[in-house]
């Protein structure tokens, strides 16, 4: 059991931070004690990153003060806060894609055991850092061509191998398999046994109250609740949260239409070399109105069926796919998007570009309906985004602000009205709601909801099991690229979803 009885490894005492007019943090106090996992949550834009950007020694100008074992401490940059056993995995990874993993793994680790004048010892060092998050990889190869949650493990591994005594944790789960983060909260307790403080950030309910000791929420830069995980309940946790009560998702639609909007018979995925089958010759139905959901553990193949029907995928072919009842052959994503099928990608950085507006990102995949003989009419564009963005609940300053000055959530909603506002007939969700809040999450939901109300028929793939079950009429879960059983609502369960996926006892292989 984790102990409070010490004085705090760290402590941040009245802690206020401005950026021009806007203050990100409003007089927090916060205390990490060794051997407990002190959970941080809050919606974007609460102060939680600025908080960790402090405590990681990114921000250094901010007003009140941080503790080190009970003396005033100035962390000057990064290298300080390490030096003093404070490590962070941020969300954004920060691995450098074109060196090797083994590279990786030697940042930010001058003096400990990592750094090894012999490359042989270095490569060996690397594989045991690597084991502690379950990994079997060749420290040789180049990040830039692992998967995602294989990247964001080598970031935590990267981290273990510094050896903190205050370990920060920003979304570790968000791109990690089931069974991955199964490992991540195994080694998490180990390190919490030995000692380590974790600070963890997380919007999944499930995980707070798995993992928490404690926790505190923040909302508009100030601390609104903490206590200890025993006093809360996941109603009070949200409430404190969002600062309201959260409508619940409510089965109320109609029973899906009988004409199919989408039809996929034979599809097959091949991997780089065209030796090995990602997707093995799925079929699958979407009728309007009706939210089908793909399940199945990291690889299974669900990602692949999503990006080859929209046409970004080299090696994929199909036997027969129909939009609106009629056949069509998808060659690229802009032919798709003329079909009446859309995407909405897990990585936010395939469907927003950071740089441009709210209202360019909107209209990207919708210009030809903006235009008339080739002129854009900027007076009906911006009405159509505004009213779009309306529906989506999109917290911005304007329709004409960058989209990287916004939250992952809200970014996540212009990646959503973009989708919208090309009046699709088939909707493709991949992790809609990967790392936003609980209220953004909760809107997206309702809007998935209301899609489907409206007609559309919507094929969501999700690692999260409750939003499958929350949301969808049916449920196919995948394994080794194929589709091994279909789930109708009343058959929902976590327990039947992992035995299917990974090919328990009573399931043939």
């Amino acid at each position: 059991m984790p102990s409070s009885a010490f004085s705090p490894l760290v402590e941040l005492r009245d802690v206020s931070k401005w950026y021009g007019p806007t203050r990100a943090l409003d007089g927090v106090s916060l205390e990490l004690r060794a051997g407990e996992v002190h959970v941080l949550a809050g919606e974007n834009g609460a102060g939680k990153s600025t908080l960790i950007r402090i405590l990681s020694g990114a921000v250094t100008d901010f007003d009140g003060s941080l503790l080190v074992d009970g003396r005033a401490a100035s962390l000057r940059g990064p290298a300080d806060a390490r030096r003093v056993g404070i490590a962070a995995i941020h969300q954004e990874l920060t691995l450098v894609e074109a060196m090797s993993v083994s590279d990786n793994l030697l940042l930010c680790t001058r003096g400990s055991a990592l750094s090894m004048p012999s490359r042989r010892r270095q490569r060996e060092q690397a594989r045991r850092v690597l084991g502690l998050v379950g990994l079997d990889l060749d420290p040789d190869q180049s990040v830039q061509a692992l998967a995602l949650g294989a990247r964001q493990l080598v970031e935590i591994a990267r981290a273990l191998a510094q050896r903190a005594r205050v370990l920060v944790m920003d979304e570790p789960t968000s791109a990690l398999s089931e069974h991955e983060a199964e490992m991540l909260f195994e080694r998490m307790l180990a390190l919490r046994a030995q000692g380590t403080a974790i600070v963890y950030i997380s919007h999944r309910m499930e995980e707070i109250f798995r993992v928490a000791d404690r926790i505190t929420v923040l909302r508009d830069g100030r601390v609104v609740m903490a206590a200890r995980r025993s006093e809360l309940d996941r109603e009070r946790l949200v409430a404190a949260i969002v600062g309201r009560e959260l409508d619940r998702v409510r089965g109320d639609r109609a029973a899906p239409a009988e004409d199919t909007a989408l039809s996929v018979r034979g599809l097959v995925v091949l991997d780089g070399a065209r030796r090995r089958r990602l997707v093995d010759d799925v079929s699958l139905a979407a009728r309007r109105g009706e939210i089908v959901g793909l399940a199945g553990l990291e690889g299974c193949g669900a990602s692949e069926v999503l990006h080859a029907l929209f046409g970004s995928l080299r090696h994929a072919s199909v036997e027969e796919l129909r939009l609106r009842g009629r056949p069509v052959s998808i060659r690229d994503p802009a032919h798709a998007i003329r079909r009446g099928m859309v995407l909405l990608a897990n990585d936010r950085g395939l469907s927003v570009l950071p740089e441009l507006s709210v209202l360019a990102n909107a209209t990207l995949s919708s210009l030809g309906r903006w235009s008339t003989l080739g002129w854009l009419r900027p007076a009906r564009e911006a009405a159509a985004v505004a009213r779009t963005t309306e529906r989506l609940r999109l917290r911005a300053p304007s329709l004409h602000a960058r989209a990287a000055a916004l939250s992952g959530g809200n970014q996540q909603k212009v990646a959503l009205a973009r989708c919208l506002l090309a009046l699709p007939a088939v909707i493709l969700l991949h992790e809609p709601t990967r790392g936003i809040d609980v209220g953004a999450k909760a809107d997206v939901h309702r809007l998935v909801h209301d899609l489907a109300r409206d007609g559309l028929a919507i094929v969501l793939a999700s690692a999260e099991l409750e939003e499958l079950f929350a949301l969808c009429d049916r449920v196919l879960v995948m394994r080794r690229g194929r589709v091994v059983r279909e789930l109708e609502r009343r058959d929902f369960s976590r327990e039947r979803v992992l035995e299917v996926a990974m090919g328990g006892p009573h399931e043939a292989a």
